[in-house]
């Protein structure tokens, strides 16, 4: 049986996960089980929420907080941008057997829905039309942030 601070997180992964541009298109019924799949992560500020080169096994959506994404480079990091509330981190994890691109770092104290791609992955099978719709939303995102990243590494030579 769940408690009810248990319930009140899983609200609010509902309410974030209906806002995180991943998810925002699915019905209800599919935000509430892919809220069932999120553990809550915490961390401090400085702390790696996930890190380059690393297997990419979770999806991260921040709940509260801000982080930066960036890339090591010869040179030192190279920025990548901020992820704040709503914004969804390691999203490679959902192609399949790849490793974090990029590291992403605490700015302050944060607070994520960590959710395990593997499962998602078992949901998005048995529900095709949740598939498509995040697969949809996933080619949007990655093409976004593609871009960001020519951009931002364009500007920094």
């Amino acid at each position: 049986m769940r408690t009810q601070a248990a319930w009140a997180k899983l609200d609010r992964a509902q309410e974030t996960l209906q806002k995180c541009e991943l998810f925002r298109d699915l019905q209800m019924r599919q935000i509430v089980e892919v809220a069932t799949l999120a553990e809550e992560v915490m961390l401090k500020p400085n702390q790696m929420l996930l890190e380059e080169a690393q297997p990419a096994r979770y999806i991260f959506i921040i709940l509260e907080g801000r982080a930066v994404a960036q890339l090591e480079t010869p040179q030192g990091f190279l920025s990548l941008g901020l992820v704040g509330p709503a914004d969804a981190a390691g999203w490679s994890s959902l192609v399949g057997d790849q490793v974090y691109p990029a590291s992403v770092k605490a700015l302050t104290p944060l607070r994520a829905a960590r959710i395990d791609t593997s499962r998602l992955a078992r949901l998005m099978d048995i529900d095709p039309s949740m598939g498509y719709t995040i697969g949809k939303r996933l080619s949007s995102l990655f093409c976004r942030q593609y871009k960001s990243a020519l951009e931002a590494f364009k500007t920094s030579f």
